[in-house]
């Protein structure tokens, strides 16, 4: 899956990134010029410039893969400053999409050549470069593999912008290139990919808000579509606010910051290996770009952020005064679809869907239209609005029949239509309407879909390790209370 190029002994900066296992990375063989391959995912490139006699050569190689899938990292060195300057410029003129390299000058190292170390170490590059740069590759490799970033949540301080506000004032932090670069990526995957993004910042509220409208106000997504936590409060208080309200698994959350001590209070809450520090700029332009090539091409969800927003609204009703004033009051209509199915959304909802997942059978697009051929299946789907928003298709299932009884073999509810008990509406929903005397919900218990085996516990007759046995009229019981409240259209 990873490719790994070199020209020069870079065994030890490998060594620390645990990318490749230590039998292998003595076997990667020297070579001068750059290879392609369809089936790496990654290639990783680190050529020392000195040692080429032609430099034209490896710019016409890279130049391929503009065409090319690869997600690609590239690490030229040299001796000579100036020249590896020039070099890095001419590359990043070409903007070469899937390329990200990195220049060694901007790693805010002292000492970045130590030609003492080459004769014992094969290597001229510093220890303290070798140890900064197998950090940074390591954690752009996480990014660039992880294609499902839903939420990122960034610190503002010498992280989005230069200086502490709190201290020097809005007119004296500012943006420079490479942050100016970093929040165009993230302005883009808001505006194209539906990316969510969270500041988290301790300073004084209004200040701190005044200094996002100004200093980030050509970044109009990222201003208008970003939750803002800005207060005296630790920072693991926000984050762990914001990651409830969001719902997501934390393998789709990346937290950036430029204080180490943050991130290692992070660390014991979000995963450790999405927890970013960056000791300058520059590196947090490397990490956002590699989120951008990696996210870019997800699957567009623009809704998210305002069902997210309207979800605030809908629970404060719920919590303060009950679901079923909720539904009263929120003007909720249903959409009830059998014949037309959006394959494409039911494979991502398997595929995805965690929390509320009675099967977690992660059916392609392929498997779920033999489903539909089938004369003993229904694929069904329900979308949902309110007055608060439309969130689209928010529940997929799979009805099969067999001898007299019918079994849910598919369950699936977004995770962020959770908590409006619309659940029970639609299993009554499709009770009414196959005439269903015997209903069987087929599960799998795991350690993340308990909101599933909540509402199976509060509905069932009995069970089995598989099976849910349904008491229809519980479902009945419970969904008549809202039904009356909710238009509902079957297609």
């Amino acid at each position: 899956m990873i490719n790994i190029q070199r020209n020069y002994f870079i065994e030890n900066v490998l060594l620390e990134t645990n990318i490749i296992h230590k039998k292998q990375l003595f076997d990667l063989p020297y070579s001068d010029y750059i290879t392609t391959a369809i089936d790496d995912e990654l290639v990783l490139i680190f050529f020392d410039l000195d040692r080429l006699n032609n430099l034209e050569t490896i710019k016409k190689d890279l130049e391929i893969f503009r065409n090319k899938d690869n997600k690609v990292i590239f690490i030229p060195s040299s001796k000579i400053k100036k020249k590896l300057e020039n070099f890095v410029t001419q590359i990043e003129k070409k903007k070469i999409p899937n390329l990200i390299i990195i220049n060694l000058n901007n790693l805010n190292i002292k000492k970045i050549i130590d030609v003492k170390r080459e004769k014992i170490y094969k290597s001229y590059l510093s220890f303290d470069t070798q140890i900064a740069l197998s950090n940074i590759i390591k954690n752009m490799i996480n990014l660039l593999l992880n294609r499902d970033i839903r939420l990122i949540s960034l610190d503002l301080d010498n992280t989005c912008w230069n200086g502490v506000i709190g201290e020097d004032g809005i007119k004296k932090i500012f943006l420079d290139n490479h942050q100016k670069k970093s929040l165009t990526y993230i302005n883009k995957l808001i505006s194209k990919t539906g990316l969510i993004v969270s500041f988290h910042s301790k300073n004084e509220k209004k200040l701190a808000q005044k200094g996002i409208e100004k200093k980030l106000s050509k970044y109009s997504s990222l201003v208008k579509k970003s939750f803002k936590y800005i207060n005296w409060d630790p920072k693991l208080k926000s984050i762990k606010y914001i990651t409830k309200l969001v719902n997501f698994s934390k393998k789709n959350i990346v937290y950036i910051d430029d204080n180490i001590s943050e991130i290692k209070q992070l660390n014991k809450f979000l995963i450790k290996e999405n927890c970013f520090w960056i000791s300058n700029s520059y590196v947090f332009y490397l990490y956002t770009k590699s989120i951008f090539i990696s996210n870019i091409n997800k699957e567009k969800n623009l809704k998210r952020f305002n069902d997210i927003k309207s979800n605030i609204q809908r629970n404060e009703v719920a919590e303060s005064k009950g679901i079923l004033n909720y539904v009263k009051s929120s003007n909720v209509k249903i959409d009830f679809k059998i014949k037309k199915i959006d394959f494409k959304r039911f494979s991502e909802m398997s595929n995805k869907t965690n929390q509320f997942n009675s099967n977690y059978q992660r059916l392609s697009i392929d498997k779920l239209k033999f489903h539909y051929k089938d004369k003993n299946s229904e694929l069904i789907s329900f979308s949902v609005s309110d007055k608060y928003s439309d969130s689209g298709i928010i529940a997929s299932l799979i009805v099969n029949k067999s001898k007299g009884i019918n079994f849910i073999v598919e369950f699936l509810i977004s995770c962020r239509a959770l908590g409006r008990g619309l659940e029970y509406v639609f299993v009554n929903q499709i009770v009414k309407k196959f005439s269903i005397k015997k209903l069987i919900i087929c599960y799998i218990k795991t350690d993340r879909n308990e909101p599933f085996i909540k509402f199976a516990e509060t509905i069932k007759s009995k069970k089995n390790k598989t099976n849910y046995f349904v008491n229809l009229n519980k479902v009945y019981k419970i969904a008549s209370r809202y039904e009356k409240y909710i238009k509902i259209k079957t297609h």
